[in-house]
Formats: structure tokens, C-alpha cells, sequence
């Protein structure tokens, strides 16, 4: 039995064919995955989608690529018209990503907008008790450091938060972990060349852990250069099994608490 805990059924080319997907996913064991939104179409198209499948439920919320202007911050207000859907069971994707963004004028301009968008997804994380999925990403440390800041400031509680498709340092893994993070495992690991994604892992305790597929981005290695699928988790799942000796009820387990219960059983 395998929860996804993010994928994109709601985006091309997925979403066109979505149930032919889920019905290869499930012939590969999946039993629930968890539709992440990342703008306000695609976070109603998560909803609807968990709306017709019951195996299926939402997150509602902005990527941090979404924004590049002050009047985009506004736009969050209207997660409040679709945050209390009974499908929706946590704020993601949110968070910060600086990959492509040097130490320009400009570009130091949108990286205070993704901070800002960070926190106030964040306050509505705490005001309607909603775990959060996190994407963070840099070449620099720069994002790390400061997702670090924004989440310790936040100060979630018990409010759970995944680091989907882990990266960073493995300093900064230790201080997320301190603070209450779960691990995303996706596909990326199983990469010839992501010795630091995998190390990564390796930092994290077993209950810490989940499985995801981030389809229809970052296929397993044995895919490489083709849509990652839903049903590739199955690849993932495999691999991450032989390495780290934990069992599939532990990640079963472990996605269940990241998502306070509401993943369906």
C-alpha cells in the first residue's frame, strides 16, 4: 500500500487523462494520493478532482514562482473561498525558491515577495490548522537559510510541514528535522548524481519519512527523460525500501501523521 504525497493529476499533461493514470497507479499499489495545488486554478482543480474521486484529496496554495509583482501578494486573500472544502487537508505548495534568481535589484525585489507570500500562507496554515508542503530550492543556501527563519518565526507548533523533494545542506536538513519536518522522497533520489539528496535522507528518522511523485516532474532514474507518472512511485518505493530498510506500513504510517489523518484509509 502506497500514498502519493504530491502529485499533480490537476496539471498537463496529467490532468486530461487523469483517470487512466490513477488506474495504473493503483495497479501499482497505490491506495490515496494527495492532488497539491499551486496557484489558485490548479488548487480548485485539486479540489474538484478529490470531489470525484474519493481516493483523492487537496492542498490549496501558491508556488513560490508565482510570484513576481506586490499586487500578486493580494491574490492569496482568495484561498479563504476555497480553504475550508472538506478535501482540502493542507496549504502547499508554498515556499521559496530562488534557483534561477541572482543578487540583482530585480530578482532581490521578488525574493522579499516569496518571503512575504511564505508567511502569510503560513499564518493561514496556523489560522485553519492545516499542515503545509514545502518547496525550497537555491544553487546558493541562500533559500535554506531563510525558509529556516520564516518557519522558526512562524512558530507551526503541531502543525506538521513535508520538505517535498528534499534538498539542501545537511545542516540545514538537521535544523528542519529539530523543528518538525517530515522528508518528500521523490524520484530524484534514484539520480546517479544526487549523493546530497540522499544524504539528505539519510539524516531522517524512520517515522519521518514519505514517498512522493511529484508526477508529472522528476521521474524515477530507470525514466529518465519521459513524464513521471503516478505509478512510478512504485520504482521509487523499491529503491528507497532496499536502502533505508523501512517498511511500507512506516511510510503508510508516517504520511497519515504528516496529513493529521486525513488521508483515506
Amino acid at each position: 500500500m502506497l500514498v502519493d504525497s504530491h502529485c499533480h493529476y490537476n496539471l498537463d499533461p496529467l490532468f486530461g487523462s487523469w483517470e487512466n493514470h490513477w488506474q495504473k497507479a493503483q495497479a501499482a499499489g497505490v491506495t490515496a494520493s494527495v492532488v497539491i495545488g499551486t496557484d489558485l486554478t490548479s488548487s480548485k482543480r485539486a479540489i474538484a478532482l478529490a470531489e470525484e474521486n474519493q481516493r483523492f484529496v487537496a492542498t490549496v496554495g501558491f508556488h513560490p514562482n508565482f510570484f513576481k509583482t506586490k499586487e500578486q501578494l493580494a491574490e492569496i486573500a482568495q484561498l479563504e473561498t476555497i480553504i475550508t472544502n472538506k478535501n482540502v487537508v493542507a496549504l502547499g505548495e508554498i515556499g521559496l525558491d530562488y534557483f534561477r534568481l541572482s543578487d540583482s535589484d530585480t530578482d532581490s525585489e521578488i525574493k522579499e515577495l516569496q518571503k512575504q507570500a511564505f508567511r502569510i500562507q503560513l499564518e493561514l496554515a496556523t489560522k485553519h490548522s492545516l499542515p503545509v508542503c514545502i518547496h525550497v530550492r537555491d544553487a546558493q543556501e541562500q533559500a535554506y537559510d531563510d525558509l529556516l527563519e520564516i518557519l522558526t518565526a512562524a512558530a507551526l507548533g503541531d502543525i506538521p510541514f513535508i520538505l517535498h523533494c528534499v534538498s539542501g545542506s545537511s545542516d540545514y536538513i538537521q535544523k528542519a528535522l529539530e523543528l518538525g519536518a517530515y522528508i518528500g522522497v521523490a524520484g530524484n533520489s534514484t539520480y546517479p548524481k544526487s549523493d546530497a539528496i540522499r544524504a539528505a535522507i539519510a539524516l531522517a528518522p524512520a517515522d519521518r519519512i514519505v514517498l512522493e511523485t511529484d508526477a508529472p516532474y522528476l521521474p524515477p532514474q530507470a525514466y529518465r527523460g519521459q513524464t513521471c507518472e503516478p505509478w512510478m512511485i512504485a520504482e521509487t518505493a523499491k529503491n528507497f525500501f532496499l536502502e533505508k530498510h523501512i517498511t511500507a506500513d512506516q511510510i503508510l504510517s508516517n504520511t497519515r501523521a504528516a496529513f493529521l489523518d486525513k488521508i483515506p484509509s
